[in-house]
């Protein structure tokens, strides 16, 4: 293998994806609903829920980081929760009822109807997904999906889905990974200009 040859082209596949997703009008659109949606719930004093398996678990913390933390200048704390980092309450329920069921509980027991929850599955098809986007419909929680492919049987139970191109899981997650920074700058730059969150310099 030509490992400079093999770099090359693996970063230009990645370019041509994300070129593939700044010319979805689709995604776009969607992009802009879901901004709308976490923006409407966090001034109204609700939070925002993720989750996530594997890769999409640490982009759920990776969004909640750059929430409550900050992306790139200091302001005031962002409403958000990632549901993959309590390693007590994920072993106990995945102990006692089932690892299926470790976000079911979570929306269960913390959700309110004023929160959205942002459930991240790449094939669309993650079980544990599944019955936390049927908790939150329960609820009454707005779900907005983050997914990939045909955005499999999720698709159908989230009340608005991004779906990201790519032709396989890691270029699906790099394309996530533009569309939620995208997200994070348009809830940070709203809320700042409605007054909910002040910047510090």
């Amino acid at each position: 293998m030509n490992l400079k040859e093999y770099i090359h082209n693996s970063f230009k596949e990645s370019a041509s994806n994300l070129e593939r997703l700044a010319q979805s009008q689709e995604v776009q659109t969607q992009v802009i609903k879901a901004a709308e949606w976490i923006i409407e719930s966090l001034k109204n004093g609700g939070k925002l829920l993720i989750a996530g398996n594997g890769g999409s678990a640490a982009d759920a913390q990776h969004i909640a980081a750059e929430l409550v933390a900050k992306l790139s200048r200091d302001r005031t704390s962002i409403a958000a929760i990632a549901l993959t980092v309590d390693t007590s309450l994920l072993t106990a329920v995945g102990n006692d009822y089932g690892y299926d069921y470790i976000y079911d509980r979570q929306i269960q027991g913390l959700a309110q109807p004023q929160d959205i929850f942002l459930a991240i599955t790449t094939s669309g098809n993650s079980k544990n997904i599944l019955k936390a986007l049927e908790r939150a419909k329960q609820k009454k929680v707005k779900s907005i999906l983050l997914t990939g492919f045909e955005g499999g049987k999720a698709r159908a139970v989230a009340d608005l889905s991004i779906v990201a191109p790519g032709e396989h899981t890691a270029q699906i997650q790099e394309a996530h990974i533009a569309i939620y920074h995208t997200l994070c700058f348009m809830i940070e730059k709203s809320l700042v200009e409605s007054g909910h969150v002040e910047y510090f310099d």
